[in-house]
């Protein structure tokens, strides 16, 4: 379970940055879905975090987190805390934060938008969370003026790694993602070669591997691992399954490398996520 606690909040007609303190007692998975665009600067972020952001239509796509992300209008995120405090500052304005031909169906920008990594943005909003913090002479106008320069400097920042057309040959396209996400699901803990998932899109194993890499930023394996992981928490919390077959039907080749991956995504161990889980 999770609670928050507001250390500031500053809004203008246009504009609103919030600051606050979300305090996770136990690991826990929480879900939100923004009615705008919203911009989030996480400050103290674990290493390997993860979510999943997932659209109206029901598609999904598990991302790794940086410490600042970027969540569009009508999408749902999930995210794992494994316990402590997180300081955590979003904004969001009226007029909307990202471009008007902003494809979010496209995992290649969803993938940009888990991780944003631009200095200008990121000094915007560390400006913003300070005003908030500490309001100054005429606060509503730098807060507005803020706002409007980080929207062009995102536009920017997606114009610089907007994906080439759909034939790029370096890329996965949205279709061919979706097909393997669909395959990795139907198959359970069965153990999964590159060169089975290649086949569902009917290119080589090596080919598939680097292009894989380009469009998710992660490695099948870590890729496949993540999937397992997420059905894992499922499992744990919802099910009474032993943990040695819990490994043993996410694919695991013996339970401690279960618990092992489990603890580097998660923070802790099955064993205590369980038993936490229960108590909350």
């Amino acid at each position: 379970m999770g609670r928050a606690r507001t250390d500031a909040e500053l809004r203008t007609d246009r504009t609103r940055i919030h600051v606050y303190t979300y305090r996770y007692d136990t690991p826990s998975r929480d879900t939100g879905r923004p009615r705008q665009d919203v911009i989030a600067l996480c400050a103290n972020l674990p290493r390997g975090a993860a979510g999943i952001y997932r659209g109206a239509d029901g598609r999904s796509a598990i991302l790794p987190l940086g410490g600042m992300m970027v969540v569009p209008a009508g999408m749902a995120i999930s995210a794992t805390g494994a316990g402590g405090d997180r300081r955590l500052s979003v904004c969001s304005t009226a007029a909307g934060l990202l471009p008007r031909d902003f494809d979010r169906g496209d995992p290649r920008l969803l993938a940009r938008c888990s991780d944003v990594r631009d200095v200008r943005v990121r000094a915007g909003l560390e400006r913003m969370a300070a005003e908030a913090l500490a309001p100054g002479f005429a606060s509503d106008l730098l807060v507005d003026a803020l706002a409007a320069a980080m929207t062009i400097d995102l536009a920017r920042y997606f114009l610089r790694i907007a994906p080439r057309a759909q034939d790029d040959r370096g890329r996965l396209a949205s279709w061919q993602l979706r097909r393997v996400e669909e395959y990795v699901a139907s198959t359970g803990g069965r153990r999964l070669r590159i060169a089975d998932l290649a086949a569902t899109i009917d290119i080589g194993p090596s080919h598939f591997a680097r292009i894989f890499r380009n469009t998710t930023g992660r490695s099948v394996h870590r890729w496949i691992e993540e999937v397992r992981l997420i059905r894992a928490e499922a499992l744990l919390r919802d099910t009474g399954v032993p943990l040695k077959q819990v490994a043993a039907d996410l694919g695991f080749s013996t339970p401690s490398s279960f618990s092992l991956a489990f603890r580097r995504a998660t923070g802790t161990t099955p064993g205590r996520f369980r038993s936490e889980g229960r108590a909350g």
